[in-house]
Protein backbone atom coordinates (compact mmCIF):
# COMPACT_ATOMS: atom_id res chain seq x y z
CA UNK A 1 0.00 0.00 0.00
CA UNK A 2 2.87 2.32 0.88
CA UNK A 3 4.53 1.60 -2.49
CA UNK A 4 1.31 2.46 -4.35
CA UNK A 5 1.07 5.77 -2.51
CA UNK A 6 4.66 6.64 -3.37
CA UNK A 7 4.02 5.98 -7.08
CA UNK A 8 0.94 8.20 -6.99
CA UNK A 9 2.89 11.02 -5.38
CA UNK A 10 5.65 10.67 -8.04
CA UNK A 11 3.06 10.83 -10.86
CA UNK A 12 1.45 13.92 -9.37
CA UNK A 13 4.86 15.52 -9.13
CA UNK A 14 5.55 14.87 -12.83
CA UNK A 15 2.19 16.10 -14.13
CA UNK A 16 3.24 19.78 -14.50
CA UNK A 17 6.18 18.68 -16.61
CA UNK A 18 3.92 16.49 -18.76
CA UNK A 19 1.50 19.34 -19.32
CA UNK A 20 4.27 21.68 -20.45
CA UNK A 21 4.32 20.18 -23.94
CA UNK A 22 3.79 21.20 -27.53
CA UNK A 23 1.37 19.06 -29.52
CA UNK A 24 1.08 19.04 -33.33
CA UNK A 25 -2.39 18.28 -34.66
CA UNK A 26 -1.21 16.16 -37.55
CA UNK A 27 -2.11 12.81 -39.05
CA UNK A 28 1.24 11.28 -38.29
CA UNK A 29 3.70 10.92 -41.13
CA UNK A 30 2.21 12.01 -44.45
CA UNK A 31 3.23 10.76 -47.89
CA UNK A 32 2.50 13.01 -50.89
CA UNK A 33 3.00 12.33 -54.61
CA UNK A 34 3.00 15.61 -56.52
CA UNK A 35 3.53 16.79 -60.07
CA UNK A 36 6.39 18.99 -61.21
CA UNK A 37 5.32 22.65 -61.33
CA UNK A 38 2.51 22.24 -58.78
CA UNK A 39 2.22 24.01 -55.43
CA UNK A 40 1.59 22.26 -52.13
CA UNK A 41 0.71 23.16 -48.57
CA UNK A 42 2.69 21.22 -45.95
CA UNK A 43 0.54 21.37 -42.83
CA UNK A 44 1.85 21.80 -39.32
CA UNK A 45 -0.87 23.13 -36.97
CA UNK A 46 0.10 22.90 -33.31
CA UNK A 47 -1.30 23.44 -29.82
CA UNK A 48 0.37 24.97 -26.77
CA UNK A 49 -1.07 23.72 -23.51
CA UNK A 50 -2.39 26.50 -21.22
CA UNK A 51 0.17 25.56 -18.59
CA UNK A 52 3.03 26.02 -21.06
CA UNK A 53 3.97 29.49 -19.92
CA UNK A 54 7.62 28.96 -19.18
CA UNK A 55 10.37 31.41 -20.11
CA UNK A 56 11.42 29.42 -23.15
CA UNK A 57 10.44 31.26 -26.34
CA UNK A 58 8.57 29.66 -29.21
CA UNK A 59 10.69 28.38 -32.09
CA UNK A 60 9.70 26.82 -35.41
CA UNK A 61 12.00 25.08 -37.87
CA UNK A 62 11.39 23.42 -41.20
CA UNK A 63 14.08 20.95 -42.22
CA UNK A 64 14.61 19.23 -45.57
CA UNK A 65 16.21 15.80 -45.63
CA UNK A 66 17.22 14.49 -49.06
CA UNK A 67 19.60 11.73 -50.17
CA UNK A 68 21.38 14.28 -52.40
CA UNK A 69 22.32 16.46 -49.41
CA UNK A 70 24.02 14.34 -46.77
CA UNK A 71 25.59 16.00 -43.76
CA UNK A 72 24.21 18.70 -41.43
CA UNK A 73 20.50 19.34 -41.26
CA UNK A 74 19.23 21.82 -43.82
CA UNK A 75 17.00 24.35 -42.01
CA UNK A 76 15.45 26.20 -44.94
CA UNK A 77 12.83 28.18 -42.95
CA UNK A 78 12.61 29.15 -39.29
CA UNK A 79 10.76 31.45 -36.89
CA UNK A 80 11.83 32.87 -33.53
CA UNK A 81 10.81 35.98 -31.58
CA UNK A 82 8.57 37.24 -34.41
CA UNK A 83 11.38 36.97 -36.92
CA UNK A 84 11.34 34.75 -40.02
CA UNK A 85 14.64 33.49 -41.35
CA UNK A 86 15.18 31.86 -44.74
CA UNK A 87 18.03 29.41 -44.90
CA UNK A 88 20.55 29.15 -47.69
CA UNK A 89 21.75 26.45 -50.03
CA UNK A 90 18.47 24.57 -50.38
CA UNK A 91 17.14 26.26 -53.51
CA UNK A 92 13.81 26.82 -51.74
CA UNK A 93 14.25 30.39 -50.52
CA UNK A 94 12.28 31.99 -53.37
CA UNK A 95 9.57 29.33 -53.39
CA UNK A 96 8.63 28.80 -49.74
CA UNK A 97 6.72 30.86 -47.17
CA UNK A 98 4.64 30.40 -44.03
CA UNK A 99 0.91 30.18 -44.71
CA UNK A 100 0.15 32.51 -41.78
CA UNK A 101 1.80 35.92 -41.49
CA UNK A 102 2.36 35.17 -37.80
CA UNK A 103 3.27 31.48 -37.34
CA UNK A 104 3.04 31.89 -33.55
CA UNK A 105 -0.75 31.75 -33.94
CA UNK A 106 -0.76 27.95 -33.70
CA UNK A 107 -0.07 27.26 -37.38
CA UNK A 108 3.43 26.57 -38.69
CA UNK A 109 2.21 25.31 -42.09
CA UNK A 110 4.14 26.36 -45.19
CA UNK A 111 3.43 26.59 -48.91
CA UNK A 112 5.99 25.34 -51.42
CA UNK A 113 5.53 26.62 -55.00
CA UNK A 114 6.77 25.50 -58.41
CA UNK A 115 7.81 22.04 -57.29
CA UNK A 116 10.87 20.49 -58.91
CA UNK A 117 11.93 16.86 -59.08
CA UNK A 118 14.92 17.81 -56.90
CA UNK A 119 12.48 18.80 -54.10
CA UNK A 120 11.79 15.12 -53.44
CA UNK A 121 12.63 14.29 -49.82
CA UNK A 122 11.44 14.30 -46.23
CA UNK A 123 10.28 17.57 -44.68
CA UNK A 124 10.22 17.95 -40.88
CA UNK A 125 8.29 20.59 -38.97
CA UNK A 126 9.72 21.16 -35.48
CA UNK A 127 7.86 23.31 -32.97
CA UNK A 128 9.87 24.10 -29.84
CA UNK A 129 8.66 25.41 -26.50
CA UNK A 130 9.56 23.60 -23.31
CA UNK A 131 9.57 20.46 -25.38
CA UNK A 132 9.83 19.68 -29.09
CA UNK A 133 7.10 18.30 -31.35
CA UNK A 134 7.98 16.92 -34.78
CA UNK A 135 5.80 16.32 -37.82
CA UNK A 136 7.12 14.68 -41.02
CA UNK A 137 5.89 14.88 -44.60
CA UNK A 138 7.46 12.70 -47.30
CA UNK A 139 7.22 14.44 -50.68
CA UNK A 140 7.82 12.75 -54.04
CA UNK A 141 7.82 15.05 -57.08
CA UNK A 142 7.45 13.51 -60.55
CA UNK A 143 6.90 14.62 -64.12
CA UNK A 144 3.47 14.05 -65.55
CA UNK A 145 3.40 11.49 -68.37
CA UNK A 146 4.60 12.90 -71.66
CA UNK A 147 1.86 13.22 -74.33
CA UNK A 148 1.70 9.77 -75.95
CA UNK A 149 1.84 8.92 -79.64
CA UNK A 150 -0.96 6.82 -81.16
CA UNK A 151 -1.08 5.02 -84.50
CA UNK A 152 -2.83 2.15 -86.30
CA UNK A 153 -1.17 -0.90 -87.83
CA UNK A 154 -3.20 -2.94 -90.31
CA UNK A 155 -5.91 -2.36 -92.95
CA UNK A 156 -9.22 -0.81 -91.96
CA UNK A 157 -11.32 -3.42 -93.79
CA UNK A 158 -14.20 -5.42 -92.35
CA UNK A 159 -13.08 -8.86 -91.25
CA UNK A 160 -9.40 -7.97 -90.86
CA UNK A 161 -7.45 -7.32 -87.67
CA UNK A 162 -5.73 -4.10 -86.65
CA UNK A 163 -3.44 -3.09 -83.81
CA UNK A 164 -3.92 0.22 -82.00
CA UNK A 165 -0.60 1.30 -80.55
CA UNK A 166 0.11 3.86 -77.84
CA UNK A 167 3.50 4.88 -76.51
CA UNK A 168 4.67 7.55 -74.06
CA UNK A 169 8.30 8.53 -73.69
CA UNK A 170 7.89 8.67 -69.92
CA UNK A 171 10.95 6.96 -68.40
CA UNK A 172 11.29 8.35 -64.87
CA UNK A 173 8.44 6.37 -63.33
CA UNK A 174 6.18 3.49 -64.18
CA UNK A 175 3.07 4.37 -66.17
CA UNK A 176 -0.11 2.48 -66.97
CA UNK A 177 -1.96 2.41 -70.29
CA UNK A 178 -5.71 2.20 -70.66
CA UNK A 179 -7.76 2.13 -73.89
CA UNK A 180 -11.41 3.13 -74.11
CA UNK A 181 -13.87 3.63 -76.95
CA UNK A 182 -15.49 7.03 -76.53
CA UNK A 183 -19.24 7.37 -76.66
CA UNK A 184 -19.94 9.74 -79.58
CA UNK A 185 -16.50 11.24 -79.06
CA UNK A 186 -17.14 12.37 -75.47
CA UNK A 187 -16.13 10.96 -72.11
CA UNK A 188 -14.94 7.50 -71.22
CA UNK A 189 -16.56 4.43 -72.63
CA UNK A 190 -16.16 0.68 -72.90
CA UNK A 191 -14.41 -1.57 -75.36
CA UNK A 192 -16.55 -3.56 -77.81
CA UNK A 193 -16.22 -7.31 -78.21
CA UNK A 194 -13.26 -8.56 -80.19
CA UNK A 195 -10.74 -6.29 -78.47
CA UNK A 196 -7.91 -7.70 -76.38
CA UNK A 197 -4.71 -6.42 -74.78
CA UNK A 198 -1.70 -6.66 -77.08
CA UNK A 199 1.78 -7.83 -76.20
CA UNK A 200 3.09 -4.38 -75.35
CA UNK A 201 1.46 -2.40 -72.49
CA UNK A 202 0.07 0.24 -74.85
CA UNK A 203 -1.26 -2.13 -77.55
CA UNK A 204 -4.90 -2.93 -78.23
CA UNK A 205 -5.72 -5.70 -80.74
CA UNK A 206 -9.06 -5.58 -82.56
CA UNK A 207 -10.02 -8.77 -84.38
CA UNK A 208 -12.64 -9.24 -87.12
CA UNK A 209 -13.34 -5.56 -87.73
CA UNK A 210 -16.99 -4.70 -88.22
CA UNK A 211 -19.27 -1.70 -88.02
CA UNK A 212 -19.50 -2.05 -84.23
CA UNK A 213 -15.82 -1.13 -83.96
CA UNK A 214 -16.29 2.21 -85.74
CA UNK A 215 -15.57 5.16 -83.49
CA UNK A 216 -12.96 7.16 -81.60
CA UNK A 217 -10.56 5.31 -79.31
CA UNK A 218 -8.65 7.04 -76.53
CA UNK A 219 -5.40 5.90 -74.93
CA UNK A 220 -4.84 7.23 -71.41
CA UNK A 221 -1.32 7.13 -69.96
CA UNK A 222 -1.28 7.57 -66.18
CA UNK A 223 1.23 7.77 -63.36
CA UNK A 224 0.79 8.79 -59.72
CA UNK A 225 0.66 12.51 -60.41
CA UNK A 226 -1.23 12.91 -63.67
CA UNK A 227 -2.18 11.58 -67.09
CA UNK A 228 -2.03 12.37 -70.82
CA UNK A 229 -4.17 11.10 -73.69
CA UNK A 230 -4.16 10.58 -77.45
CA UNK A 231 -6.99 9.52 -79.77
CA UNK A 232 -7.49 7.48 -82.94
CA UNK A 233 -10.42 7.36 -85.33
CA UNK A 234 -11.27 3.83 -86.48
CA UNK A 235 -13.51 3.71 -89.59
CA UNK A 236 -13.41 0.27 -91.25
CA UNK A 237 -15.15 -0.24 -94.62
CA UNK A 238 -16.37 -3.34 -96.53
CA UNK A 239 -13.73 -4.97 -98.69
CA UNK A 240 -15.52 -4.05 -101.98
CA UNK A 241 -15.70 -0.41 -101.04
CA UNK A 242 -11.96 -0.37 -100.47
CA UNK A 243 -11.37 -0.82 -104.21
CA UNK A 244 -13.87 1.93 -104.96
CA UNK A 245 -12.10 4.24 -102.54
CA UNK A 246 -8.75 3.57 -104.24
CA UNK A 247 -10.22 4.17 -107.73
CA UNK A 248 -11.95 7.31 -106.50
CA UNK A 249 -8.69 8.56 -105.03
CA UNK A 250 -6.90 8.01 -108.35
CA UNK A 251 -9.64 9.77 -110.33
CA UNK A 252 -9.67 12.61 -107.86
CA UNK A 253 -5.92 13.00 -108.20
CA UNK A 254 -6.17 13.06 -112.01
CA UNK A 255 -8.94 15.66 -111.86
CA UNK A 256 -6.85 17.79 -109.53
CA UNK A 257 -3.88 17.58 -111.90
CA UNK A 258 -6.12 18.55 -114.85
CA UNK A 259 -7.43 21.59 -113.01
CA UNK A 260 -3.90 22.55 -112.10
CA UNK A 261 -2.86 22.27 -115.77
CA UNK A 262 -5.78 24.47 -116.85
CA UNK A 263 -4.82 27.05 -114.27
CA UNK A 264 -1.22 27.12 -115.49
CA UNK A 265 -2.41 27.40 -119.13
CA UNK A 266 -4.72 30.30 -118.22
CA UNK A 267 -1.88 32.11 -116.46
CA UNK A 268 0.39 31.65 -119.50
CA UNK A 269 -2.33 32.99 -121.84
CA UNK A 270 -2.87 35.98 -119.59
CA UNK A 271 0.84 36.71 -119.57
CA UNK A 272 1.05 36.51 -123.38
CA UNK A 273 -1.97 38.78 -123.73
CA UNK A 274 -0.33 41.42 -121.56
CA UNK A 275 2.87 41.12 -123.61
CA UNK A 276 0.87 41.63 -126.80
CA UNK A 277 -0.83 44.71 -125.37
CA UNK A 278 2.54 46.14 -124.37
CA UNK A 279 3.90 45.45 -127.88
CA UNK A 280 0.92 47.22 -129.49
CA UNK A 281 1.53 50.22 -127.25
CA UNK A 282 5.14 50.29 -128.41
CA UNK A 283 3.86 50.03 -132.01
CA UNK A 284 1.75 53.16 -131.58
CA UNK A 285 4.62 55.02 -130.04
CA UNK A 286 6.94 54.13 -132.95
CA UNK A 287 4.57 55.65 -135.52
CA UNK A 288 4.62 58.97 -133.75
CA UNK A 289 1.02 58.67 -132.69
CA UNK A 290 -0.33 58.56 -136.26
CA UNK A 291 -2.44 55.49 -135.55
CA UNK A 292 -6.07 56.49 -135.55
CA UNK A 293 -7.38 53.81 -133.24
CA UNK A 294 -6.21 51.20 -130.83
CA UNK A 295 -4.70 47.98 -132.08
CA UNK A 296 -7.29 45.27 -132.01
CA UNK A 297 -5.22 42.20 -132.92
CA UNK A 298 -1.90 41.07 -131.60
CA UNK A 299 -0.24 38.03 -133.16
CA UNK A 300 3.11 36.30 -132.95
CA UNK A 301 4.84 35.97 -136.32
CA UNK A 302 7.42 33.50 -137.46
CA UNK A 303 10.36 33.43 -135.02
CA UNK A 304 13.40 31.64 -136.49
CA UNK A 305 16.62 31.36 -134.52
CA UNK A 306 15.14 32.66 -131.31
CA UNK A 307 13.86 35.92 -132.88
CA UNK A 308 10.40 36.93 -131.68
CA UNK A 309 8.46 38.89 -134.32
CA UNK A 310 5.33 40.64 -133.05
CA UNK A 311 3.00 42.28 -135.53
CA UNK A 312 0.39 44.85 -134.57
CA UNK A 313 -2.59 45.08 -136.89
CA UNK A 314 -4.93 48.04 -136.85
CA UNK A 315 -7.88 49.15 -138.89
CA UNK A 316 -6.20 51.43 -141.46
CA UNK A 317 -4.37 49.22 -143.99
CA UNK A 318 -2.64 52.29 -145.58
CA UNK A 319 -0.77 53.11 -142.40
CA UNK A 320 2.57 51.53 -141.79
CA UNK A 321 3.62 50.58 -138.29
CA UNK A 322 6.79 49.50 -136.69
CA UNK A 323 7.44 45.93 -135.72
CA UNK A 324 9.52 44.97 -132.74
CA UNK A 325 12.13 42.31 -133.18
CA UNK A 326 13.82 41.16 -129.98
CA UNK A 327 17.07 39.42 -130.61
CA UNK A 328 19.10 38.43 -127.55
CA UNK A 329 17.41 41.11 -125.45
CA UNK A 330 18.15 44.00 -127.92
CA UNK A 331 15.09 45.84 -129.22
CA UNK A 332 15.18 47.01 -132.87
CA UNK A 333 12.61 48.95 -134.82
CA UNK A 334 12.02 48.01 -138.45
CA UNK A 335 9.42 48.97 -140.94
CA UNK A 336 6.37 46.77 -140.98
CA UNK A 337 5.14 45.28 -144.23
CA UNK A 338 1.81 46.40 -145.57
CA UNK A 339 -0.97 45.27 -143.28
Amino acid sequence: MAGHGASLLLLLGLMPALLLAVRINGKGREVLHLAKGDSVKLGCPYVLEPEDNGPQGLGIEWIQITPERPGPENVFLSYHDHHVDYGSGSGLQDRVAFVQKDPSQYDASIRLADLQVSDTGTYQCRVKKNTVAVHEVIVTVQDKPAPPQCWIEGELIWGSSILLRCFSRETSTAVSYQWAKLADGYGGGHLPSGTIQGRAPGDLLIRSLSEVHTGVYQCRVTNRVGYSVCQLNVSPVPRGRQTGIIVGSILGSLLLLSLLGLLIWALICRYRRKECQRACSDCRSSTGGTMTRTCNVCTHGYAPHGISYMQCQHGDSDERAAALICNEGIRHQVACPAL
